[in-house]
């Protein structure tokens, strides 16, 4: 009984996504996810309060996965392997681009959502401190927090933009976020 409710709960999900991709989060409702997944309204509320709670749930999938990534990456530059790090961030963000593509899409057209933002935020704060105890350790006299974080801004929104308008086309994405991989972070450690 336990194995089929959570049979039900990962079925809940995974049609969710596809919902909220085709139809967008506004416009996609409890019921419609319940009648996609092929169980009454009522029970999909068993699982998940609200559609919101749901999309919170879809996107913490997303934030664990980047999460591990910058726990996994070295915050000291000797231990770095700039071209084999970027390459790992590279495929993360086309393995999550292929496999959630559909959250991506809703997120990228629905960019004033709070779980958005809330999500966005959250990446990007995780992105500025690892690139300020890279650049600490680059620097070891006091760096500058603003041009730091401006640095990881400028990083992170470059990607954001690259996998949004390549999405669809993985060959494309990898190439471009290589490209800017090595516009934006070649000789890094001299430019500091």
């Amino acid at each position: 009984m336990q194995r089929l409710k959570e049979d039900i709960r990962l079925k809940i999900l995974e049609m969710g996504k596809r919902r909220f991709g085709k139809s967008g989060f506004e416009k996609t409702s409890m019921k419609d996810i319940a009648e996609d997944v092929g169980i009454s309204t009522g029970n999909i509320y068993r699982y998940f309060l609200t559609k919101g709670h749901l999309l919170d749930e879809i996107l913490k999938e997303l934030e664990n996965q980047i999460e591990d990534y910058f726990k996994k990456l070295p915050s000291n530059y000797e231990e770095i392997n700039l071209k084999q790090d970027f390459d790992q961030l590279v495929s993360l963000t086309i393995s999550i681009a292929e496999k959630n593509g559909d959250v991506l899409k809703i997120m990228f057209n629905s960019p004033e959502e709070k779980q958005f933002v809330k999500f966005k935020e959250h990446i990007l704060t995780l992105f500025i401190d690892k690139m300020k105890s890279i650049a600490i350790s680059i620097k070891k006299d006091n760096m500058d927090d603003v041009l730091c974080e401006s640095i990881a801004r400028s990083l992170f929104e470059g990607f954001i933009y690259i996998t949004k308008e390549n999405m669809n086309d993985a060959q494309t994405l990898k190439d471009n976020l290589e490209q800017y991989g090595k516009i934006m972070i070649s000789d890094i450690k001299e430019r500091l």
